[in-house]
């Protein structure tokens, strides 16, 4: 078979799901650790990456406008000042050097690193964080930055800014650190389960076992003439013994394994006396090898009638074929 007719065969839907059956469980399997290995590493990493405890303290400001609400450049005035914007204004001149005043034994650089801002939904209205790893130091740079803001507001009166008030202060508490373990693992668990998934599909592409009929007919110009089940089955038995009968009414043959048609010491001058008709065991990897057996018959001059496939599982082929299996 060439390259082209191995692409064009396509998959049998009903013969990979009865495969997969009892296999599936590899891919939960794969889901699960990827699931374990994923929570693992977060947690190693969280764990390495954390660093000290840190201590946030709030203040919420209102920021008083002189402007009529109606009035265009109160709009642009606002959105001018946002929430990026106060960041930037906290941490100038015209409030760090009242703060750094105030705070006379804090480096000015540890000060602005502490300060983040955020404007929720009314932009009267400016939430700034002070963040430190010491609990005393942030609610210190909290007062200090409330009063040089207040200052502050009073010298924007031109700009149509008239103050800046301290509405609500919030004592420094330790910041909750974000634990994204489950997260990890769903994302884990499903590339553990994508990978075990295409596993199980490469393992069913490259397998070459000899399950159907359709296996061995679709590569090789022999009939398969029927099944020879594990556990004795009647009726797909009786279909192989009306084939193995009509076979015989043309003439004698005999059934050789596949170890006896290949390998050193086989007969072939006996083989040649007589057709044959080789047994191949159900779900061996196998297809390779019997073309290469096939090809060493055809070349001793050895006539093969097909196959037969021994020690099947009637259950799968049952399932395969339908319950409707009757003998012929």
């Amino acid at each position: 078979m060439d390259k082209g007719e191995f692409l064009q065969e396509g998959i049998d839907e009903k013969r990979f799901v009865l495969c997969m059956r009892h296999t599936i469980w590899i891919a939960f399997a794969a889901g699960l650790a990827g699931a374990l290995l994923a929570g693992g590493m977060y947690l190693l990493v969280r764990r390495l990456t954390m660093g000290e405890p840190q201590y946030r303290a709030e203040v919420l400001y209102a920021i008083r406008y002189d402007i009529q609400e109606e009035d265009e450049v109160l709009k642009e005035f606002i959105n001018e000042y946002n929430a990026y914007t106060w960041g930037d204004m906290m941490r100038s001149d015209r409030v760090m050097l009242a703060v750094t005043e105030a705070l006379p034994d804090v480096e000015r650089c540890e000060i602005e690193a502490s300060i983040s801002t955020g404007i929720a939904a009314d932009p009267e209205f400016l939430t700034a964080y002070f963040t430190t790893a010491d609990e005393t130091l942030s609610n210190r740079i909290a007062t200090a930055c409330s009063a040089a803001m207040e200052a502050f507001g009073t010298t924007m009166q031109g700009r149509g800014l008239t103050a800046i008030e301290v509405w609500k202060t919030v004592p420094a508490v330790k910041v909750a650190v974000e634990n994204r373990t489950l997260y990890a693992m769903e994302l884990g668990a499903i590339i553990g389960l994508i990978v075990g998934i295409l596993a199980l599909a490469a393992r069913y592409v490259l397998d070459d076992s000899v399950m159907l009929e359709s296996d061995f007919e679709r590569r090789y110009p022999y009939p398969v003439l029927g099944y020879r089940t594990k556990k004795p089955d009647a009726a797909i038995e009786a279909s192989l013994c009306a084939n193995l009968e009509r076979q015989a009414q043309k003439g004698a043959f005999r059934e050789i394994g596949l170890s006896d048609a290949y390998g050193p010491g086989t007969d072939y001058d006996a083989l040649r006396e007589t057709p044959v008709v080789l047994l191949v065991e159900w779900g061996t990897p196998c297809l390779r090898m019997l073309g290469h057996v096939i090809h060493t018959l055809i070349l001793q001059d050895v006539r093969l009638l097909g196959i037969v496939i021994t020690e099947a599982d009637g259950k799968f082929l049952r399932m395969y074929y339908g319950k409707g299996w009757k003998a012929e």
